[in-house]
């Protein structure tokens, strides 16, 4: 019996999203192996995540030049390659601070483009109205994957042989591989009568997306969220063992809450949907999320923040799914990965700014005033950037995909 296409992609992303899980335990382990320097340590995580900064402008247009199918089969196989010279360099004893770095900064680069690949290909496996299932359950397998079952394997594994955790991504990536060569979708968008730099070509992507109210206020929007909720995130541990003086343990659990909430609303936003509509789904969202995480400060009961916690993470869940698909239903195919990476930079550029705002107000003004301040810019922004996405957002015929076979 063959699978739809959509069941392939998520086949596919479920086996990585589990192997990034693993090796987010791993590798740092792996590094305090190594060396015992935190900023070494630091290092490694640090070239996970540079290639966002690095090649965030650009890779939309990688994306966009190449067969997209064919470029996120390469990248699995280009991670696989990857962890497998970290199995032999640990199986050998010769796994060291420099090997880890690229290795590291390669992986993250590799994810990066295979990421951007996987929602420029959504709403090609998928018509309209299917897109936020696969998105539901791309973002529902992530956080089991990533949040929950792999850092957990990864930790288990690297304690009971090093070796073990690497082995297991590496087969968790040959099977990611595996379900997409099942994987057939038309891939390439339709060459243009003249090529340009990939400067140029991803500046084109910056420019529709500023040009299209809904993308435009949309993004601005997302930004403003993710402010709130990387200056609550970054302080919620400081608030519930200093502020409430309850353990490392309940601070756990209050971040399971969040993760639990976040699964149920990705299992709920396809009817939600149907219910509301997009943008008025996104509203819903973003003001209860808004006022849970303001909720936070006011209350010292760890039951009510455990509830406050799983309702900010099914609002966020939500808002974010429903966010793509929108996303991915007004861009044009041909601009797809640009408008997604150049969405994404502005997107997820504020959570520095957030995390670091919001330690500042906790040492400034108390440990409970960033929750209230960020509930506050959740509102706010809703309030305004919502409701003029809203307004910006009107039924329109959907985008020509201009395609060619595998």
């Amino acid at each position: 019996m063959r699978w739809q296409p959509s069941t392939y992609l998520f086949a596919s992303g479920a086996a990585s999203s589990l192997g990034d899980g693993i090796r987010y335990a791993a590798m740092p382990l792996l590094a305090v192996h190594v060396t015992r320097n935190p900023v070494s340590v630091a290092a490694v995580a640090a070239a996970l995540s540079a290639a966002h900064l690095l090649f965030g402008f650009h890779v939309g247009a990688v994306v966009d030049r190449f067969d997209r199918v064919r470029l996120l089969r390469r990248t699995q196989l280009i991670r696989l390659a990857l962890m497998l010279v970290l199995v032999a360099a640990v199986a050998v004893d010769r796994a060291t601070l420099p090997l880890l770095l690229v290795a590291a900064f390669l992986l993250g680069t590799a994810e990066l483009a295979a990421d951007t690949a996987v929602q420029a290909l959504t709403p090609v496996v998928v018509q309209d109205a299917g897109l936020e299932k696969l998105n539901a359950g791309l973002t529902a397998s992530q956080s089991v994957g990533e949040d929950f079952a792999g850092p957990a394997a990864g930790g288990v594994l690297f304690a009971w042989n090093p070796i073990a955790p690497f082995v297991a991504v590496a087969g968790t990536l040959a099977a990611s591989w595996g379900f997409l060569t099942r994987l057939r979708v038309p891939g390439r968008v339709a060459e243009p009568a003249v090529r340009q730099s990939l400067t140029a070509e991803a500046r084109e992507g910056l420019t529709y997306l500023l040009r299209e109210p809904t993308l435009r206020t949309q993004a601005v929007w997302a930004a403003a969220m993710n402010l709130g909720v990387a200056a609550a995130n970054a302080t919620l541990v400081l608030y519930v063992v200093e502020k409430l003086h309850l353990s490392g343990g309940t601070y756990g659990l209050l971040l399971t809450c969040a993760g639990v909430g976040g699964l149920a609303g990705a299992a709920a936003v396809a009817h939600t949907v149907r219910l509301l509509g997009r943008v008025p789904t996104m509203i819903a969202a973003s003001l209860v999320a808004g006022l849970a995480t303001a909720g936070i400060a006011l209350t010292g009961s760890v039951w009510l923040i455990g509830v406050l916690q799983f309702l900010a993470g099914f609002c966020g869940v939500s808002f974010s799914i429903v966010g793509r698909s929108l996303r991915q239903s007004i861009t044009p195919d041909a601009l797809m990965g640009r408008v997604t990476s150049i969405y994404r930079l502005i997107g997820f550029g504020s959570l520095p700014l957030g995390a670091i705002g919001g330690g500042a107000i906790a040492h400034s003004l108390g440990l409970g005033v960033p929750f209230l301040l960020a509930g506050a810019v959740m509102v706010g922004s809703t309030l305004t950037l919502g409701l003029l996405t809203r307004r910006a957002h009107t039924d329109r015929p959907e985008p020509v995909r201009q395609m060619s076979a595998l």
